[in-house]
């Protein structure tokens, strides 16, 4: 039997509640009488809207005034959230966090303080401990007004769309209807969070009034490593050979941040020559893209040198390759 008013406001019988409201508030405005629409029409329409909303409101349905053709229509807006305030999420909070190489290379839970306004337990974020209805929107919310020959809806200045105002301030918060506090929360970061990448962590921020808590953005900062220098997803080592292995060449084992690698370094070796060992890098886990290891050659300079040592040193200043 229902089918007829589903028919009416263009909908499948499977349409859901918010559904019915978006269509009734469509044909509702473009059939009102005062807009040039059809009287009959519209009857059919507010009808439609009444029975199928009724299925699952019938209370509130019942007790809405019918002397008011734009009755349920302002009460479909309030379903949607007006009268209850119109909320707003806070902006989102900005933080850096120092990792470490290693870190970065094999991914990191990390505990993370930080401070945050949320809503105050004594007045549930409201800032009063009393509230009266709005006198203007008649705890609507919103007002009803006649902007160029047309009638529309807007948010009621008086109470700023919460339908009430405050007789008396939470004596917690002292009216604020929050308070600071520290939050704590483990996040799980990634490999390949490089320097600049940054994760939004959704709904741990800050709470608003009459509004939902906002996210945190999080920053990653590399700390400075003693060995490693990261390079996007790269990573730059610098190996010290002894000036002799650079000379005569040798097979060398590297200890990295990979893994154990081997490298053969050429007779004559020239300073600073870089190897590059491909896919040894840093692993972006989101996208799989992987960066390569480089390690430079530089030798090695003993601090001190025994008599020994300096007296052969001499000896090869005066030969054709060392002097």
């Amino acid at each position: 039997m229902n089918e007829k008013y589903y028919e009416i406001l263009g909908l499948k019988p499977n349409a859901t509640e918010d559904e019915i409201k978006k269509a009734y508030r469509k044909n509702a405005l473009k059939h009102h009488p005062d807009k040039g629409g059809n009287e009959e029409e519209f009857k059919k329409i507010s009808e439609a809207y009444e029975i199928l909303s009724g299925k699952k409101q019938a209370p509130r349905q019942q007790q809405q005034p019918t002397g008011n053709p734009f009755a349920d229509i302002f009460n479909s807006f309030r379903g949607a959230g007006f009268g209850q305030g119109f909320r707003m999420k806070s902006r989102p909070m900005n933080l850096e966090i120092e990792l470490t190489v290693e870190e970065i290379y094999h991914g990191v839970t990390k505990k993370v303080n930080f401070y945050v306004d949320r809503a105050c337990n004594t007045c549930n974020g409201s800032g009063a401990n009393k509230f009266d209805t709005c006198s203007v929107c008649k705890g609507q919310g919103m007002q009803m007004q006649n902007i160029q020959g047309m009638q529309a809806f807007t948010m009621c200045n008086h109470c700023g769309g919460t339908g009430s105002v405050r007789i008396e301030n939470c004596s917690t918060c002292h009216g604020m209807g929050l308070k600071r506090e520290v939050e704590t929360i483990d996040i799980k970061i990634p490999k390949g969070s490089i320097e600049g990448y940054r994760m939004v962590i959704t709904n741990v921020g800050n709470d608003v009034v009459n509004g939902d808590r906002g996210d945190v953005i999080l920053a990653i900062k590399v700390k400075p490593h003693p060995i490693y220098e990261l390079d996007g997803f790269n990573i730059n080592k610098t190996e010290f050979v002894s000036y002799v292995d650079m000379v005569l060449g040798k097979e060398i084992e590297l200890d990295t941040i990979s893994g154990k690698f081997k490298i053969t370094i050429p007779a004559s070796c020239e300073v600073n020559k870089t190897f590059r060992l491909r896919g040894k890098g840093i692993k972006d886990e989101d996208n799989g893209v992987v960066g390569d290891l480089y390690v430079k050659i530089v030798p090695k300079i003993p601090k001190e040198i025994t008599q020994q040592e300096k007296e052969i040193l001499l000896k090869l200043k005066d030969t054709y390759n060392f002097s």
